[in-house]
């Protein structure tokens, strides 16, 4: 399997504590050759954006930046029209199937990891 899901709200971390537990999933994603890491963060309460979303969704880009992910797709880009989303697809062709395909879940994310 090329795909991890994870469920980083689970315990309601604080935002630290949640970009430590991603930190980790990485590093288990390229140790055990996941090529694509599914992250349910949720969205907030009331559907505003919580502090996890905003705040995860900050250091994707650091994360591709300093080459730990290839690249990343919010849950609201995540289609077959978005360019990693594709190239995710490719690296991990169970995501065809993935109930967030085309649905614009702001409640995830998706992690290009190899």
């Amino acid at each position: 399997m090329s795909l991890r899901i994870v469920t980083i709200k689970e315990g309601l971390p604080t935002l630290e504590e949640a970009k430590r537990r991603l930190l980790l999933e990485v590093r288990r994603c390229h140790g055990d050759g996941i090529s694509v890491l599914k992250l349910i963060h949720g969205y907030g309460s009331g559907g505003r954006g919580g502090v996890l979303k905003a705040g995860l969704r900050k250091v994707y880009s650091e994360y591709q930046r300093d080459g730990d992910i290839l690249g990343f797709a919010s849950g609201e880009e995540f289609s077959i029209f978005h360019a990693a989303s594709l190239e995710m697809i490719t690296a991990a062709p169970e995501l065809r199937k993935d109930p967030d395909l085309e649905r614009s879940n702001p409640g995830v994310s998706f992690l290009w990891i190899q």
